[in-house]
């Protein structure tokens, strides 16, 4: 279900089926239709900025009521054979748990009464219940006054360089954040003019979402509040993101680790690589489970969480530190589950993935982006991977797949997986794809 319409779509849906079949040519075009057959898509011709859930829910359009009607077939038809219907989802909402009820069906995430426990500040609590370890901070402001206040703390504790968080569960991917610098000028003023450094510098804030003005989030911050974070600047310094599910009885299971690939300063999500690095794969997973244990103690039952980690050395090692949890499906999910389905395999207790005793790894990214590409078509960067020799290849279980490609239309943006034998494979394969589509612009 999706609002607005998928481009392309049937060329999509052909492509992903072709892929779980090991490609028409091997097992026939009928069994090929038959898969199709199985396949509805439907869609709502609505383009506004609201959520999938609130136009699918929308009371007034009677275009919404036709696609709730077919979700409600859909559960009824595979209810009759007794299987298992959940409504599949990322995020708690209560939008979403209100659309499960209407359905009568379990949703697959935590309950939106626990999507508090998702904020920043909240985060930072939640990490030390757990004994992690996180960069020094603020408490939750709520004017410039008070923000400027705490930032004054932090910067007479010898913190100059800075990250502020909007303490909200609303802004993913790093864009609720800005990154301050008070290296010049502020280290040598007398205590009591810090504060008004402070508020004169807030304004110069970079913004990670180029969307809104300093006046904006002064008011996002009135409603929901922000934190400030000393920001680490070790160079290098990883991003390891550890992927947990929350079972219905209770208990805590480590589902996936990626090293984050991070743009915009290292704020902004761009994709990520699997697994995380071995130094501290061990460590993200030990840190990340202890993190659900403390979910549990707080009464959060059933569904994903994700928790991110800055990794700097430490002497010969590692430590990490606490960023920041989400109590949702990450962006991760979406390429380890395609990964699962396409090598057919399941992670090793220490989240590897091996296909006949061989390692896969894999680089994908949501956010291959160019202007040049806006005008480019999901059939047309179909056609040019699947005619290529990076195309994913289902007896080797090596290659590139693509997807949300929709947007590469109007935005210039779609994403792909790319699987390897090794980090160096998975990476030449990303460049070539960029390549790739770089040569399909030239052809427009």
């Amino acid at each position: 279900m999706t609002a607005p319409g998928l481009i392309d779509a049937d060329q999509q849906v052909d492509y992903y089926l072709g892929l779980l079949s090991g490609g028409a040519h091997e097992s026939g075009a009928g069994e090929l239709r038959r898969k199709r057959d199985l396949v509805r898509i439907v869609h709502l011709d609505d383009v506004s900025p609201r959520w999938l859930s609130s136009k699918v829910l929308d009371p007034v359009s009677t275009r919404s009521a036709c696609a709730r009607e077919a979700l409600r077939d859909f559960v009824e038809t595979h209810r009759r054979t007794g299987a298992d219907v959940r409504l599949s989802y990322f995020e708690p909402s209560q939008p979403l748990e209100q659309l499960a009820r209407d359905l009568e069906v379990p949703g697959t995430q935590p309950s939106a009464s626990h999507i508090p426990l998702g904020t920043k500040h909240a985060g930072r609590q939640i990490f030390a219940a757990a004994g992690i370890p996180v960069p020094a901070g603020s408490s939750v402001c709520h004017d410039t006054a008070a923000l400027a206040a705490e930032v004054a703390r932090l910067v007479r504790a010898g913190k100059h360089q800075l990250v502020l968080k909007l303490n909200s569960t609303a802004y993913g991917g790093g864009l609720g954040n800005a990154l301050l610098d008070l290296e010049d000028g502020i280290t040598s003023a007398p205590d009591d003019s810090v504060e008004e450094q402070v508020c004169r510098a807030l304004p110069h804030s970079s913004l990670m979402d180029p969307k809104i003005t300093w006046d904006d989030y002064v008011t996002l911050m009135k409603h929901s509040g922000a934190i400030a974070e000393e920001m680490i600047t070790d160079d290098p310094l990883p991003s390891p993101s550890f992927q947990g599910r929350l079972t219905d009885s209770g208990t805590v299971e480590a589902v996936s680790t990626h090293d984050q690939v991070l743009g915009a300063n290292g704020q902004s999500y761009h994709g990520c690589t699997f697994p995380a690095h071995a130094d501290y794969r061990r460590l993200t997973i030990e840190y990340g489970l202890r993190v659900g244990e403390v979910l549990v103690e707080r009464g959060v039952n059933g569904g994903d969480y994700g928790v991110d980690f800055l990794a700097a050395r430490s002497g010969t090692g590692w430590r990490l530190l606490g960023c920041e949890i989400n109590l949702r499906a990450t962006a991760t999910k979406h390429p380890f589950t395609m990964a699962l389905g396409l090598l057919g395999t399941e992670p090793t207790v220490d989240g590897r993935l091996f296909v006949n005793n061989t390692e896969r790894v894999y680089e994908a990214s949501d956010a291959i982006m160019d202007q040049r590409y806006k005008g480019l078509r999901p059939a047309q960067l179909i056609k040019a991977v699947t005619g290529s020799p990076i195309n994913f290849d289902p007896v080797r279980k090596t290659g590139v797949v693509l997807h949300m490609m929709s947007p590469v239309t109007e935005f210039g943006k779609f994403g792909a997986l790319c699987i390897g034998r090794s980090r160096a494979q998975s990476a030449s394969l990303m460049r070539e794809l960029h390549y790739l589509a770089q040569q399909l612009t030239l052809s427009q």
